[in-house]
């Protein structure tokens, strides 16, 4: 039977023209629901059942955002690779490349120019996907490039956040990227250009503490975690339990460090309403 296994087989496969099927028909909601790959698209992400605002990746928030999907990439110059060679369980590279396949993105944010119901903007988008939307150096200089066109350019900038924070294998050269992108966002603010931010889940450690809070307005998706340091080690330190719903987009609003939280069906909207009445004042 083998001349069939190995010769007519593969003959007939090569005539038959295959449909071009997704990879996941289904997606599997933290809640356990099945959701159908075309109701996830149409829900934006979002679990019917449950609520959830599931991490979209970068190029899918930027095409729901923009006017008809259309958006111009900006390209921004990539460093070098590994400056610490650093390697645990895999070589930092190997994750690099890794992470690039996977995205097919150079690093964990895109820069992308266009409309918001007619109103030039610059968004600057983060995909959890490549390497838990962690900032090195690359992710730096592509926020402080975004300030720089902002600034050219008199484009509202807005940054949407989805980020574990520094990234651990480039030791202090991330965490510098702190300081460097707040100094950034300030000359935005100098020129008094709008800046809105939207923190989605998570927003957390080196990035939630630098410039995703600095915002002229936070707006926060429903059930985004948000905060610096992590649960565990908050209450390790402090040696008290700390309420279920700390960090939560509703406990910030609630304790005044936020100034909305959206379903994802309404953040266009929102954001459009909020620069409209920039606009006019």
């Amino acid at each position: 039977m083998n001349w069939l296994t190995n010769y007519i087989k593969p003959k007939l496969e090569s005539l038959v023209k295959k449909k071009d099927i997704p990879k996941n028909l289904w997606i599997k909601c933290q809640c356990g629901t099945m959701i159908y790959y075309k109701d996830y698209d149409k829900s934006l992400g979002v679990c019917n059942e449950c609520g959830t605002h599931m991490r979209l990746p970068a190029d899918t928030r930027i095409k729901f955002l923009l006017d008809d999907g259309k958006y111009e990439k900006i390209k921004v110059s990539i460093s070098k690779t590994d400056p610490l060679s650093f390697k645990d369980k895999k070589k930092y590279k190997d994750r690099l490349k890794q992470a690039r396949k996977k995205t097919k993105e150079d690093d964990a944010v895109i820069l992308a120019e266009g409309k918001i119901e007619g109103i030039d903007v610059l968004l600057v988008v983060f995909d959890f996907n490549f390497m838990g939307g962690s900032m090195g150096i690359n992710v730096g200089n592509a926020i402080v490039k975004a300030c720089e066109i902002s600034v050219k350019k008199n484009l509202p900038l807005i940054i949407i956040s989805s980020s574990g924070g520094a990234r651990m294998q480039e030791g202090i050269l991330s965490l510098m990227q702190m300081p460097r992108t707040i100094a950034a966002i300030q000359k935005v603010k100098e020129n008094k250009i709008p800046y809105i931010v939207v923190l989605s889940d998570p927003t957390t450690g080196g990035v939630c503490a630098s410039f995703a809070m600095l915002g002229d307005v936070l707006i926060a998706e429903k059930g985004a975690t948000i905060g610096f340091a992590g649960r565990r080690v908050i209450e390790q330190t402090i040696k008290e339990t700390i309420p279920d719903n700390f960090q939560t987009a509703d406990y910030l609003l609630e304790h005044g460090m936020i100034d909305i939280v959206v379903h994802r069906k309404d953040l266009k909207n929102k954001i459009y309403k909020i620069l409209k009445f920039i606009e006019k004042n």
